[in-house]
């Protein structure tokens, strides 16, 4: 299992490339809906870029394993919350679950 410190230093070390790479969200178009899960999502850690704001953030469980009611989203709940023309992101992510960052344009 991932301790926290770890973790966070993953996180960090992804948002350090995406700033480098200029990285952007995933945004999600109605016939990506189709094919999700999978979700395409780059690590942008806590980078956020120019031009984008992140409006939530959502915790799922990237096992497949997860169940209904436990405390992350299983991939279904998650898909079901998706925004048309919103982009996507992981911001963090353990052994078994990331959060993900959903974003609008600015």
């Amino acid at each position: 299992m991932m301790s926290l410190e770890q973790i966070r230093a993953l996180s960090a070390e992804r948002a350090r490339e995406a700033a480098e790479e200029g990285m952007e969200p995933f945004i999600v178009w109605e016939d990506d809906l189709k094919a999700i899960p999978p979700f395409p999502f780059p690590f942008l850690g806590d980078y956020v870029p120019e031009g984008w704001k992140m409006v939530t953030e959502y915790f799922v469980d990237s096992s497949g394993f997860g169940e209904e009611g436990e405390g992350a989203l299983t991939a279904e709940q998650f898909a079901s919350k998706i925004v048309v023309g919103r982009g996507y992101a992981v911001t963090e992510a353990g052994q078994f679950q990331v959060y993900v960052g959903e974003y609008e344009k600015v």
